[in-house]
């Protein structure tokens, strides 16, 4: 963006992002959970419940129809136990993460329309696990995770500059290209970028790193960067936004997505449904109180 009249590098916006909010508490308890291999689900139960926000929200998800059961869920100890360790301590780590920069949305007056925001990047968060599964994936939980937060970097942009921002959304409504073009050329860099400037600030693992800045870098061979590609297309595709966030899946070539995920185009489209109920399902996050 601008600086006394005078474009901010890439550099600038990664020093920058210590104006951000510092990473919370719970944030940075959970991230410690993930660095420890002897952690387990009593640490990760103990670090939720203190965060009674939190914790409602995944007794919310728990008892959604994202996760079938044959009964209710009433404590987070019932939901780690059920679910899985590693899948309530990926979710509550994106949770954390968006609730955080949506009350600093609230907090600057954000224009963004950051709760739709959220919700395509639950959609893609969705449908990135079900392509997991459909590709074999040995950690979809993970994939789920980098969908989630794969769109980090407009949160971003929208704190760290947000009249320019909200100018470049409305102005790419005009040109039908690609908003990471649009970005790169106002400002040199992306939202993917940014995004990867606040994860490292924050000290994400590295695949989270990589695939929040590298989902619309066909060239990068980590598989989840590709599978979250083609979820960001395929949920804008079936889910599109109800404001402008800078995507339109009508600009966007699906071969070289469907390509770099490794799956093949008919094997996906004809899943179509499945994938319709995955977003559907997914409404349960898009709640941000």
């Amino acid at each position: 963006m601008r600086n006394g009249g005078r474009r901010t590098t890439l550099e600038q916006l990664r020093d920058s992002v210590t104006d951000l909010p510092t990473i919370p508490e719970t944030l940075s308890r959970l991230l410690k959970l993930l660095e420890d291999p002897n952690s387990g689900a009593r640490d990760l139960a103990e670090v939720i419940r203190y965060d009674a926000p939190l914790a409602s929200k995944i007794l919310r998800m728990a008892n959604s129809p994202l996760y079938p059961k044959q009964r209710s869920l009433k404590t987070v100890q019932e939901c780690v136990s059920v679910l899985g360790y590693r899948t309530v301590r990926q979710v509550a780590l994106c949770v954390s993460v968006v609730s955080t920069l949506a009350r600093e949305c609230d907090r600057r007056r954000s224009v963004l329309d950051y709760r739709d925001l959220w919700r395509h990047c639950a959609s893609t968060g969705a449908v990135a696990q079900q392509l997991a599964y459909l590709a074999g994936d040995a950690e979809p939980e993970v994939v789920l995770t980098c969908g989630l937060l794969h769109d980090l970097g407009k949160f971003v942009l929208t704190l760290n500059e947000p009249r320019d921002y909200a100018e470049l959304l409305r102005a790419r409504c005009d040109c039908g290209r690609p908003l990471v073009e649009i970005e790169r050329e106002a400002m040199g860099y992306d939202h993917a970028q940014a995004g990867a400037a606040l994860a490292e600030a924050w000290n994400f693992p590295a695949v989270l790193v990589a695939t929040i800045g590298h989902h619309h870098d066909l060239a990068v061979a980590e598989p989840p960067v590709g599978l979250v590609g083609l979820a960001d297309y395929l949920a804008n595709l079936l889910d599109p936004a109800t404001s402008d966030l800078g995507f339109d899946a009508m600009v966007v070539k699906p071969a070289p997505l469907y390509a770099a995920a490794g799956l093949d185009r008919d094997s996906v489209e004809s899943r179509l449904d499945p994938l319709r109920k995955a977003i559907a399902d997914s409404s349960l996050l898009h709640d941000l109180d």
